[in-house]
């Protein structure tokens, strides 16, 4: 018989008992589940529930959907679940969020820019949701999820297909869907921080529709579905790094995994609902994921359902990074991306101080390239300003270095515009230069105090219009590198007295496109067009005017690459090259660059910001 525990009891004493502890529904891996098509009263639901992985038993109640809907989808991040689109008697274009920590009913988040149902897939990493390909003619869109807001388009699936896997399968970087109908056996993939269209995969061992999926970090397992027209109990599994085609995992307890969601912690995956037959089923099975194997029965939904949607708090691919936010991050936004849509939202962020591959942040509030090189920020705010939509923009917005997410509005810029410059110490920024279209080369200079959103405000004059300038500076001084029209001219101001531009120097060539970064003492320029892309680094001693000197030469040729700093090291991301490489130097040192990993997704004319460059104090 077990103890009361109305006493004192010592450690090794409660844990002999813990089994009969009870558990704290607070704490624990949480996955919600919108029931979708009732088949206990045959009507469309709103109802969500809970279940806690950890904690084997039925599920309970959470709040309600702010539409009751079936063939919807289900994706989120560690902190919010976001149910998507669905069929009411009519195709909806609604997406609810809910908060994990929170019972209680769904918030609207945004719209679909056109309504979907039958199953579009849904994947995520703790910033980005991907979804779609439900209906037969849709597209795939994204969300930042800690953003409400509307969608942006995606891209495309290789096959257009309806009833996808239901479930987050992917980790961090990789999003994966399968199956469909008519039928197919196609696996796709995508890079979740890079839009763009699926790219195939490989094939399940069977064509099938109206699958679930889960998975690890590592793993993806897709459970039951239909296969000629049959249901079927199959489980089957892939190595997402790797693609390939699927492999035998083992069998449901039935075959009640048609039009099942699917649902992930880090170890287990869970197939909740599903049809059997002609109805639904309130069946919750769970499989561990590192091991192949049959599934077990976990516990019950309070109804019957089928075409429903799930996601959870700790599905591997939504989890924050450990390291996150470093010391010495740098931001690299936007940019032209290499599919489509052509100009990028995407900010990626790496830690300056160690070598590695960029990791997603989150996005800027409009997709653009060409924005002032250079970027601007204090130690804790970046800002990008101005850019290329297809047309000139004057926006300026702001992210927050410590917390990912969607960019904020900031202000505007006297006149939109393209391809200038920017620099900053930690209180003002400062942009130069650009193309106005229609009026040609710009010699305006501009500033901005960082700490309070506002439009930009002038400066003074460049001693010529130009653009593809280099900017960086110390905590005094600011420098513009070079230009177009091709020239050799570096410039200065100081940053806190508004006035024209000063003579400084000049570069080793003439050029456009160079990329700059600075200690506190030394700014360093890499990558330009001098007829023809180059892997140039050159530097100079910002309080002293000069002529540029030799540093040592990037690993690869390239243009517009974005620049970061970190006070001691710089790194250039990708620029106009085919190239996603960044370099890094150690500033106080000459010498030629180092590899320091890729660029998850390709941004050519991006921008840049980071929390620890040399006009920081």
């Amino acid at each position: 018989m077990a103890p009361s525990f109305s006493g004192v009891w010592n450690i090794s004493t409660q844990y002999q008992y813990a089994s009969v502890w009870p558990f704290d529904l607070n704490f624990g891996s949480k996955a919600l589940t919108a029931i979708g098509y009732d088949d206990t009263n045959s009507a469309y639901s709103n109802v969500v529930e809970r279940f806690i992985f950890e904690s084997a038993g039925n599920s309970t109640d959470f709040g309600d959907l702010s539409v009751a809907r079936s063939e919807l989808a289900g994706f989120g991040n560690d902190t919010r679940a976001l149910f998507a689109s669905g069929y009411t008697g009519s195709n909806s274009d609604v997406i609810d969020f809910m908060v994990y920590a929170s019972a209680g009913n769904a918030t609207d988040f945004g719209d679909l820019a056109s309504a979907q149902r039958r199953n579009p897939f849904g994947a995520a990493n703790n910033v980005r949701g991907v979804f779609g390909a439900g209906n037969s003619s849709s597209n795939i869109y994204y969300v930042t999820i800690a953003s409400a807001g509307n969608t942006s388009d995606f891209g495309s699936p290789t096959e257009q297909k309806s009833h996808r896997s239901q479930g987050m399968v992917g980790s961090t970087t990789r999003g994966i869907y399968a199956g469909g109908s008519s039928l197919t056996n196609v696996i796709d993939y995508f890079t979740i921080a890079s839009a763009g269209d699926s790219i195939d995969f490989g094939n399940l061992t069977a064509t099938k529709y109206e699958i679930s999926g889960m998975s690890s970090s590592t793993r993806g397992v897709f459970a039951g579905g239909r296969v000629d027209g049959a249901d079927t109990n199959v489980i089957e599994y892939i190595t997402i790094a790797s693609a390939g085609n699927g492999t035998d995992f083992g069998d449901l307890l039935s075959s009640t995994g048609r039009g099942a969601s699917g649902a992930s912690s880090s170890t287990k995956g869970a197939i909740i609902g599903g049809g059997t037959g002609g109805g639904g089923s309130n069946v919750i099975q769970t499989i561990t994921i590192a091991s192949t194997g049959n599934a077990s029965d976990f516990g019950d939904l309070s109804l019957e359902a089928v075409y429903g949607a799930s996601a959870s708090d700790a599905q591997a691919g939504v989890q924050n990074e450990a390291d996150f936010a470093p010391a010495a991050i740098g931001l690299f936004g936007g940019g032209l991306g290499d599919g489509s849509p052509r100009y990028n939202t995407v900010i990626q962020y790496i830690n300056i101080a160690s070598t590695g591959n960029t990791v997603i942040f989150g996005d800027l509030s409009v997709g653009r390239d060409y924005m002032a090189s250079g970027g601007f920020a204090s130690s804790t705010r970046g800002v990008f300003a101005g850019g290329y939509t297809g047309s000139d923009s004057d926006v300026i917005d702001y992210v927050t270095f410590s917390t990912k997410g969607k960019a904020t509005d900031f202000g505007n810029l006297t006149t939109a515009r393209y391809g200038g410059t920017a620099f900053s110490n930690n209180t003002r920024g400062i942009t130069g230069g650009g193309v106005v279209s229609g009026s040609g080369n710009s010699d305006v200079i501009e500033y901005v105090t960082i700490a309070s959103a506002g439009n930009g405000t002038d400066f003074g004059d460049l001693s010529a219009g130009k653009w593809g300038i280099g900017g960086t500076a110390s905590t005094t001084r600011g420098i513009f590198h070079g230009g177009i029209t091709s020239t050799n001219v570096i410039e200065y101001v100081t940053i806190a007295s508004a006035g024209n531009a000063t003579d400084f120097g000049d570069s080793g060539a003439t050029g456009y496109g160079a990329a700059g970064a600075s200690s506190s003492t030394r700014g360093v320029f890499g990558g330009r067009n001098n007829e023809g892309t180059t892997n140039v680094i050159e530097y100079i001693t910002i309080a002293s005017t000069g002529n540029a000197t030799d540093f040592g030469d990037l690993t690869v040729t390239k243009e517009f690459a974005p620049a970061v700093s970190s006070g001691t090291r710089a790194v250039w991301g990708s620029g106009s090259t085919s190239s996603n490489v960044m370099d890094y130097i150690t500033i106080a040192s000459t010498g030629n660059a180092q590899d320091f990993g890729d660029m998850e997704a390709y941004q050519q004319t991006a921008g840049s910001a980071s929390n620890s460059h040399g006009g920081i104090s």
